[in-house]
C-alpha cells in the first residue's frame, strides 16, 4: 500500500460519512503511546501544534507552528498547501472559513492539551470524532513505513551491540543511556524512546538514573528508535558478569513464551490470542499470578508515531490481525526468582504469519565484570 492509496481510503470513508472536511490535530509532543492523525494524513511530524485539513475533493491544507517550520513542511509535503502560523486555532479558523465547518469532523482531539482543545471546540462545537475513521485507515503500514521500520530495527540492533561493547561496572545508567542514544542518532534515528535501568533484582523497566552499574546487575533495555516517524523496538536483558543457571533457565522460559506468541500471530487471528499464547507458557510453569494486573497488562503494542493500530497485545483486544500490520511482541515478565526480564521483537504480519524484523532475536547476554 502507498501513502496515496491510504489517503484514498480515508476519502472514501469521509464520503460514506458525508463529511466535507476532516480536521486532524496534534500538539507537537511526540510520544510512543500517542497517535498522530496529522502524520497519517500528511506524513509530516511537526515541531509544534499542527493541523491538517483534508477536504472531500482530496485537497489538503497543512497548518504548522512555529511559522518558520513552513519551509520544511512544504519540502516534505508537496501535495499540501502549507500555512505557517503562530497561533494554531486562529490559523485553522481562517483556513476553514465558515462553509466547511458544518460538515467537518476532528481527529486527535482527545490527545490535545486543554488549552488547545478548548479553542478548537469553540471553533468546531458540533464536530464529531473521526479518530476511528483515520486510524482504522492506517491500521496497516504503507510500503514506505515498512521500509522505515526495517531501518529503525537495524539501528536498534546496532545500538544494542554498542551497549554490549561499552557497558561495564562503574558506568552510570545515565552515561550508558546517553551513549546509546547518541550512537543511534549518528546511525540515522530521528527520535528515540529509551528505557534503561539495572539492578540485581529489577521490579520493572524504567528510565535511567545516576546509579552506577555493579557486578551481578541485570541491565534492562527497551530500545525504540524511529526513522521518518516510524518506530521499531527491541527489548533486551544483559547480565554484568556471570549469569546464574537459574537466570539462564528463566530467561529461556520467557523467550519460549515470546516464540509462542509470534507463532500465534496469524492473519485473521484476534490479537487477544497472541497474548493468550504467551500467558499459557508462563501459566503452565506456575506463574499465572504474574500474568495479570497489577503485575502486567499487555504483551506488546502497536508501533508508529502516526497510528498505534493494531493496538495492545492484550486479552481485551479483539482486533483481527491483517498482513502489513507492524507491532511489538514482548512478554516482559516479573518472576520472583530473578526479577523483571525483558524480551521482545518488532514483527511484520505477512500472509504466512508474524515475521520478526530483527536479524537476531532476544537471547540473554553478558558483559565483562
Amino acid at each position: 500500500m502507498t501513502f496515496e492509496e491510504r489517503l484514498e481510503d480515508i476519502l472514501a470513508r469521509m464520503r460514506e460519512a458525508k463529511l466535507d472536511a476532516l480536521v486532524a490535530l496534534h500538539d507537537g509532543a511526540h510520544f510512543i503511546e500517542k497517535p498522530n492523525p496529522v502524520t497519517v494524513i500528511t506524513g509530516f511530524r511537526s515541531l509544534g501544534p499542527a493541523a491538517a485539513v483534508l477536504r472531500s475533493d482530496g485537497s489538503t491544507t497543512l497548518v504548522v507552528t512555529p511559522a518558520w517550520d513552513a519551509g520544511r513542511a512544504t519540502e516534505q509535503c508537496p501535495q499540501a498547501r502549507v500555512v505557517g502560523a503562530g497561533d494554531i486555532a486562529a490559523a485553522l479558523a481562517a483556513t476553514l472559513g465558515n462553509g466547511a465547518r458544518k460538515n467537518a469532523a476532528t481527529a486527535g482531539m482527545r490527545f490535545l492539551p486543554s488549552f488547545i482543545a478548548e479553542r478548537i471546540n469553540f471553533l468546531l462545537p458540533a464536530a464529531p470524532s473521526a479518530d476511528k475513521l483515520v486510524f482504522d485507515a492506517a491500521r496497516t503500514k504503507t510500503d514506505a513505513e515498512i521500509a522505515d521500520a526495517r531501518e529503525a530495527t537495524r539501528i536498534a540492533e546496532l545500538g544494542y551491540r554498542h551497549l554490549l561493547d561499552i557497558a561495564r561496572p562503574g558506568m552510570s545508567e545515565d552515561e550508558l543511556a546517553i551513549e546509546l542514544k547518541w550512537q543511534m542518532k549518528t546511525l540515522g534515528a530521528d527520535d528515540n524512546f529509551l528505557l534503561l535501568c539495572a539492578g540485581p533484582h529489577n521490579r520493572a523497566v524504567q528510565p535511567s538514573t545516576g546509579r552506577r552499574l555493579e557486578k551481578g546487575d541485570i541491565i534492562l533495555a527497551e530500545i525504540t528508535p524511529s526513522v521518518h516517524g516510524q518506530l521499531a523496538q527491541i527489548c533486551r536483558t544483559v547480565v554484568v558478569g556471570h549469569a546464574s543457571a537459574e537466570l539462564v533457565e528463566k530467561y529461556a522460559l520467557v523467550v519460549h513464551a515470546m516464540d509462542q506468541g509470534i507463532a500465534a500471530a496469524q492473519p485473521g487471528v484476534p490479537m487477544a490470542e497472541v497474548c493468550r499464547a504467551i500467558n499459557a507458557v508462563l501459566e503452565a510453569q506456575g506463574y499465572a499470578e504474574f500474568c495479570h494486573p497489577p503485575h502486567i497488562r499487555r504483551r506488546g503494542h502497536g508501533l508508529g508515531f502516526a497510528s498505534m493500530r493494531p493496538g495492545d497485545v492484550a486479552l481485551d483486544n479483539d482486533t483481527a490481525l491483517e498482513p502489513n500490520m507492524i507491532f511489538m511482541i514482548h512478554p516482559n515478565q516479573y518472576l520472583p526468582e530473578t526479577g523483571y526480564l525483558l524480551c521482545g521483537e518488532p514483527v511484520l504480519l505477512t500472509p504466512g504469519g508474524a515475521q520478526p524484523l530483527t536479524a537476531q532475536t532476544a537471547a540473554l547476554a553478558t558483559v565483562a565484570a
